[in-house]
Protein backbone atom coordinates (compact mmCIF):
# COMPACT_ATOMS: atom_id res chain seq x y z
CA UNK A 1 0.00 0.00 0.00
CA UNK A 2 1.18 3.48 -1.00
CA UNK A 3 0.27 6.99 0.18
CA UNK A 4 1.39 10.68 -0.69
CA UNK A 5 3.58 12.03 1.65
CA UNK A 6 1.85 15.44 2.48
CA UNK A 7 5.07 17.28 2.75
CA UNK A 8 6.34 16.51 -0.49
CA UNK A 9 3.69 14.20 -2.64
CA UNK A 10 6.17 11.37 -3.30
CA UNK A 11 4.67 7.69 -2.86
CA UNK A 12 5.51 6.38 0.27
CA UNK A 13 5.59 2.28 0.81
CA UNK A 14 3.48 1.39 4.03
CA UNK A 15 3.97 -2.26 5.45
CA UNK A 16 1.70 -1.75 8.40
CA UNK A 17 -1.99 0.77 8.63
CA UNK A 18 -0.70 2.32 11.66
CA UNK A 19 2.56 3.32 13.77
CA UNK A 20 5.95 5.25 12.50
CA UNK A 21 7.26 5.81 8.59
CA UNK A 22 9.78 7.80 7.32
CA UNK A 23 9.55 9.36 3.83
CA UNK A 24 12.21 8.11 1.38
CA UNK A 25 12.52 10.95 -0.38
CA UNK A 26 12.22 14.50 2.10
CA UNK A 27 13.22 12.58 4.73
CA UNK A 28 10.06 13.74 6.73
CA UNK A 29 9.02 11.47 9.83
CA UNK A 30 5.46 10.49 9.96
CA UNK A 31 2.83 8.83 11.81
CA UNK A 32 -0.21 6.81 11.20
CA UNK A 33 -3.69 6.03 12.54
CA UNK A 34 -6.78 5.20 11.22
CA UNK A 35 -7.96 8.98 10.61
CA UNK A 36 -4.85 9.76 8.43
CA UNK A 37 -1.75 10.72 8.14
CA UNK A 38 0.14 13.36 10.21
CA UNK A 39 3.77 14.84 10.42
CA UNK A 40 5.43 13.53 13.66
CA UNK A 41 7.69 16.53 15.33
CA UNK A 42 9.95 16.45 17.98
CA UNK A 43 10.69 19.34 20.57
CA UNK A 44 14.42 19.53 21.38
CA UNK A 45 14.87 20.09 25.28
CA UNK A 46 16.85 23.45 26.17
CA UNK A 47 16.67 22.58 30.17
CA UNK A 48 19.29 19.73 31.55
CA UNK A 49 19.23 17.69 34.88
CA UNK A 50 20.82 20.49 36.90
CA UNK A 51 18.17 22.58 36.63
CA UNK A 52 15.70 20.01 37.69
CA UNK A 53 16.65 20.86 41.59
CA UNK A 54 16.66 24.77 41.11
CA UNK A 55 13.85 24.64 39.14
CA UNK A 56 11.63 22.65 41.47
CA UNK A 57 12.51 25.02 44.35
CA UNK A 58 11.28 28.06 42.31
CA UNK A 59 8.14 26.09 41.59
CA UNK A 60 7.83 25.23 45.75
CA UNK A 61 8.21 29.07 46.65
CA UNK A 62 5.75 29.97 43.77
CA UNK A 63 2.98 27.45 45.39
CA UNK A 64 4.09 28.67 48.82
CA UNK A 65 5.74 25.37 49.87
CA UNK A 66 8.68 24.26 51.70
CA UNK A 67 11.83 23.63 49.38
CA UNK A 68 12.25 19.74 48.52
CA UNK A 69 13.91 17.82 50.81
CA UNK A 70 14.78 15.07 48.24
CA UNK A 71 14.21 14.65 44.33
CA UNK A 72 15.59 11.34 43.07
CA UNK A 73 17.78 11.68 39.97
CA UNK A 74 15.98 12.57 36.75
CA UNK A 75 15.29 10.95 33.98
CA UNK A 76 14.02 12.16 30.38
CA UNK A 77 10.74 10.93 29.15
CA UNK A 78 9.24 12.18 25.30
CA UNK A 79 5.15 12.76 25.83
CA UNK A 80 3.25 12.33 23.24
CA UNK A 81 0.39 15.42 22.10
CA UNK A 82 -1.64 16.04 19.44
CA UNK A 83 -1.10 19.46 18.90
CA UNK A 84 -4.35 21.63 17.59
CA UNK A 85 -4.28 25.21 16.27
CA UNK A 86 -8.13 26.89 17.34
CA UNK A 87 -9.09 30.55 16.96
CA UNK A 88 -5.17 31.22 16.26
CA UNK A 89 -3.94 29.61 19.42
CA UNK A 90 -2.42 26.28 18.95
CA UNK A 91 -2.81 23.50 22.66
CA UNK A 92 -1.83 20.44 23.11
CA UNK A 93 -4.10 16.92 24.36
CA UNK A 94 -2.25 14.01 25.17
CA UNK A 95 -2.20 11.40 22.51
CA UNK A 96 -1.38 8.43 25.40
CA UNK A 97 -4.18 7.52 28.31
CA UNK A 98 -4.33 9.32 30.58
CA UNK A 99 -7.01 11.25 33.35
CA UNK A 100 -4.06 13.39 35.40
CA UNK A 101 -5.46 17.10 34.68
CA UNK A 102 -1.81 18.51 34.42
CA UNK A 103 -1.50 17.30 30.98
CA UNK A 104 -4.14 18.83 30.08
CA UNK A 105 -2.45 22.30 31.06
CA UNK A 106 0.92 21.91 28.82
CA UNK A 107 1.12 24.92 26.49
CA UNK A 108 2.87 24.53 23.06
CA UNK A 109 6.37 24.51 23.97
CA UNK A 110 8.70 28.09 22.94
CA UNK A 111 11.70 26.53 21.35
CA UNK A 112 13.14 24.34 18.46
CA UNK A 113 11.56 21.49 17.13
CA UNK A 114 12.86 18.70 14.51
CA UNK A 115 11.55 15.66 12.47
CA UNK A 116 10.96 12.94 14.80
CA UNK A 117 14.22 10.83 14.41
CA UNK A 118 14.98 7.87 17.03
CA UNK A 119 18.43 8.35 17.11
CA UNK A 120 17.58 12.09 18.47
CA UNK A 121 16.58 11.16 21.87
CA UNK A 122 19.61 9.57 22.87
CA UNK A 123 18.32 6.52 25.20
CA UNK A 124 15.73 8.51 26.78
CA UNK A 125 12.13 7.12 27.32
CA UNK A 126 9.52 7.64 24.42
CA UNK A 127 6.10 7.57 25.04
CA UNK A 128 3.88 5.58 22.27
CA UNK A 129 0.89 7.38 21.20
CA UNK A 130 -1.96 4.83 21.62
CA UNK A 131 -4.82 7.51 21.28
CA UNK A 132 -6.32 8.30 17.78
CA UNK A 133 -5.81 11.63 16.42
CA UNK A 134 -9.69 11.84 15.45
CA UNK A 135 -10.58 10.41 19.39
CA UNK A 136 -8.20 13.20 21.03
CA UNK A 137 -9.77 15.88 18.82
CA UNK A 138 -13.40 14.87 20.13
CA UNK A 139 -12.53 14.44 23.61
CA UNK A 140 -11.38 17.90 23.62
CA UNK A 141 -13.94 20.14 21.64
CA UNK A 142 -16.64 18.12 21.53
CA UNK A 143 -19.11 19.61 19.73
CA UNK A 144 -16.90 21.54 18.49
CA UNK A 145 -14.48 18.64 16.87
CA UNK A 146 -15.72 18.80 13.36
CA UNK A 147 -15.01 22.05 12.71
CA UNK A 148 -11.34 21.76 14.34
CA UNK A 149 -8.42 21.60 11.89
CA UNK A 150 -7.00 17.67 12.43
CA UNK A 151 -3.79 17.87 14.64
CA UNK A 152 -0.26 16.72 14.25
CA UNK A 153 1.69 14.67 16.11
CA UNK A 154 4.56 15.82 18.87
CA UNK A 155 6.59 14.92 21.10
CA UNK A 156 7.50 16.99 24.63
CA UNK A 157 10.75 16.28 26.78
CA UNK A 158 9.82 16.17 30.66
CA UNK A 159 12.06 15.04 33.21
CA UNK A 160 10.71 12.87 35.53
CA UNK A 161 11.89 12.26 39.44
CA UNK A 162 10.21 11.62 42.46
CA UNK A 163 10.55 14.67 45.18
CA UNK A 164 9.79 14.42 48.88
CA UNK A 165 7.97 18.15 49.80
CA UNK A 166 6.67 18.67 53.07
CA UNK A 167 6.77 14.61 54.19
CA UNK A 168 4.68 13.83 50.74
CA UNK A 169 5.92 12.22 48.03
CA UNK A 170 5.27 13.52 44.88
CA UNK A 171 5.93 12.61 40.98
CA UNK A 172 7.17 15.82 39.23
CA UNK A 173 7.82 16.30 35.89
CA UNK A 174 9.65 18.92 34.42
CA UNK A 175 9.10 20.38 31.17
CA UNK A 176 12.75 20.33 29.63
CA UNK A 177 11.86 23.35 27.14
CA UNK A 178 10.24 25.71 29.15
CA UNK A 179 11.04 24.95 32.69
CA UNK A 180 7.48 24.45 34.21
CA UNK A 181 6.76 21.86 36.95
CA UNK A 182 4.09 19.54 36.55
CA UNK A 183 3.30 17.50 39.90
CA UNK A 184 0.38 14.96 40.22
CA UNK A 185 -0.96 16.28 43.52
CA UNK A 186 -0.09 19.49 45.98
CA UNK A 187 0.68 19.45 49.61
CA UNK A 188 -2.45 19.89 51.72
CA UNK A 189 -2.87 23.33 53.26
CA UNK A 190 0.20 24.68 51.92
CA UNK A 191 -0.25 28.00 51.49
CA UNK A 192 0.32 28.35 55.27
CA UNK A 193 3.41 29.37 54.48
CA UNK A 194 3.61 31.75 52.12
CA UNK A 195 0.43 33.39 54.36
CA UNK A 196 2.58 33.85 57.32
CA UNK A 197 5.72 35.25 55.37
CA UNK A 198 3.51 37.64 53.67
CA UNK A 199 1.86 39.34 57.12
CA UNK A 200 5.13 39.06 59.39
CA UNK A 201 6.58 42.45 57.85
CA UNK A 202 2.72 44.04 58.29
CA UNK A 203 2.39 42.89 62.09
CA UNK A 204 5.46 44.21 63.09
CA UNK A 205 4.57 47.42 62.08
CA UNK A 206 1.12 47.38 63.16
CA UNK A 207 3.01 46.32 66.63
CA UNK A 208 5.46 49.08 67.04
CA UNK A 209 2.68 51.37 66.40
CA UNK A 210 0.76 50.13 68.99
CA UNK A 211 3.40 50.16 71.35
CA UNK A 212 3.46 54.12 70.49
CA UNK A 213 0.41 54.53 71.24
CA UNK A 214 0.23 52.18 74.20
CA UNK A 215 2.74 54.70 75.44
CA UNK A 216 1.22 57.66 74.63
CA UNK A 217 -2.36 56.82 75.71
CA UNK A 218 -2.18 55.03 78.95
CA UNK A 219 -1.77 57.68 81.75
CA UNK A 220 -0.01 55.40 84.79
CA UNK A 221 3.49 54.89 83.38
CA UNK A 222 4.31 51.64 84.89
CA UNK A 223 0.80 50.19 83.35
CA UNK A 224 2.07 51.11 80.14
CA UNK A 225 5.61 49.83 80.86
CA UNK A 226 4.00 46.69 81.43
CA UNK A 227 1.76 46.32 78.85
CA UNK A 228 4.15 47.73 76.14
CA UNK A 229 6.67 45.44 77.33
CA UNK A 230 4.30 42.42 76.82
CA UNK A 231 3.80 43.62 73.37
CA UNK A 232 7.27 43.65 72.69
CA UNK A 233 7.70 40.33 74.03
CA UNK A 234 4.83 39.14 71.67
CA UNK A 235 6.61 40.73 68.81
CA UNK A 236 10.09 39.40 69.84
CA UNK A 237 8.72 36.16 70.21
CA UNK A 238 7.58 35.76 66.17
CA UNK A 239 10.36 37.34 65.07
CA UNK A 240 12.56 34.61 66.82
CA UNK A 241 10.07 31.71 65.64
CA UNK A 242 10.07 33.30 61.82
CA UNK A 243 14.35 33.31 61.95
CA UNK A 244 14.43 29.73 63.25
CA UNK A 245 12.08 28.57 60.72
CA UNK A 246 14.21 29.99 57.95
CA UNK A 247 17.11 28.92 59.47
CA UNK A 248 15.56 25.17 59.66
CA UNK A 249 14.93 25.42 56.11
CA UNK A 250 18.40 26.82 54.70
CA UNK A 251 19.78 24.02 56.76
CA UNK A 252 17.90 21.29 55.28
CA UNK A 253 18.63 22.50 51.91
CA UNK A 254 22.58 22.62 52.44
CA UNK A 255 22.32 19.11 53.75
CA UNK A 256 20.86 17.97 50.34
CA UNK A 257 22.81 20.18 48.45
CA UNK A 258 25.69 17.85 49.64
CA UNK A 259 24.18 14.94 50.04
CA UNK A 260 23.55 15.27 46.11
CA UNK A 261 27.05 16.40 45.51
CA UNK A 262 28.34 13.45 46.93
CA UNK A 263 26.34 11.89 44.80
Amino acid sequence: MKIPCPQCGGDVQLQETTGFVGCPFCGISLVLDLTGVRRHMLFRPRHGQADVLPLVRRWCDAHSVLPPSRVSRPRLVYRPFWRYVRLGQSCLVPAWPTIEHRWTEVPVPNAAQVLFDPSLVRGAEVVEPSVAEAAARSRAFGEDAASTAAGDLVHVPFYDAQATIERLELQIAMDACAGRVYSNRMPPGAESHRTGQAFALPIAILGFLGMFFEAMLIPLAWLAAIVVAATALALYWALVSGLRRERSTVSALDGFDRSAAQK
